[in-house]
């Protein structure tokens, strides 16, 4: 049997279920707060579908005071802070089980400065995403030209877990690190694109295919959410550390 290199895509695959079947306690548990997001999500102008919660951006300007815009931005930011936690705990077991070391006092102590340098860079691309899809509504110009901003702004901040976990990179230089690992390692980000979207189709195919014995189609996206929160989303982000660990071909 030959070497499995670590920065091939057998490689990074075998990882990726090796450290997720062995860790899935751990996940599962940093999961959480991806679950708790959900209720903090639905008091934001959203719609769930496809088994993910999305903002209904024509909404923002018209139908809201100022209390409804309290009220969301609190509770935007709580669900972005605790998305950042979940992320960056993902990342530090990753991080720790592949270069074989345990989680010292000292290491947990940088979960909270690591979450912080997270929740900063997705909140700036979430205000640009923001900014520009507003204007663009209010100009009456094709959605088409928000969505650019919004896979553009998200391709900057895709790999910023793993830039600020694994390589400690200041918030301001996550971006950066983010693109050059897409480009250096587009077949493998392609992968992981295409494993999210088959994983992500399966799972809101089957809950659009238990619609009737769940009840409403609402209620089934939910359930759909709620999947993809405690199981998906964490095996994604076991994925996408994976891939940016190929990069250093030792480990």
């Amino acid at each position: 049997m030959g070497i499995i290199r670590p920065d091939s895509l057998t490689g990074v695959l075998w990882h990726t279920i090796d450290s997720y079947s062995r860790n899935f306690k751990f996940l599962l548990l940093f999961a959480i707060p991806f679950l708790i997001v959900l209720p903090l999500a639905l008091l934001l102008p959203n719609f769930a579908s496809f088994g993910g919660i999305f903002l209904r951006f024509g909404s923002i300007s018209r139908d809201l005071g100022l209390f409804d815009l309290f009220v969301i931005a609190v509770a935007f930011c709580i669900s972005l802070l605790l998305f950042s936690f979940g992320l960056v705990a993902i990342n530090m077991v990753v991080k720790t089980e592949r270069t074989l070391k345990t989680i010292t006092f000292y290491e947990f102590e940088k979960i909270e400065m690591y979450t912080f340098k997270l929740f900063a860079v997705f909140f700036v691309a979430f205000l640009v995403s923001l900014a520009a899809n507003i204007f663009l509504y209010e100009k009456g110009l094709h959605s088409t030209l928000g969505a650019l901003v919004s896979l553009l702004a998200s391709l900057l901040v895709v790999f910023a877990p793993q830039a600020i976990v694994i390589d400690n990179q200041p918030a301001k230089y996550a971006p950066k690190m983010s693109l050059s690992v897409i480009f250096k390692k587009l077949p493998l980000f392609l992968t992981y694109l295409l494993v999210a979207i088959v994983l992500i189709g399966i799972v809101s195919q089957v809950f659009i295919l238990l619609t009737p014995s769940i009840g409403a189609a609402s209620t089934a996206q939910l359930f759909a959410v709620a999947i993809n929160a405690l199981l998906i989303v964490p095996f994604l982000e076991v994925l996408k550390a994976q891939v940016y660990l190929s990069k250093y071909t030792l480990l």
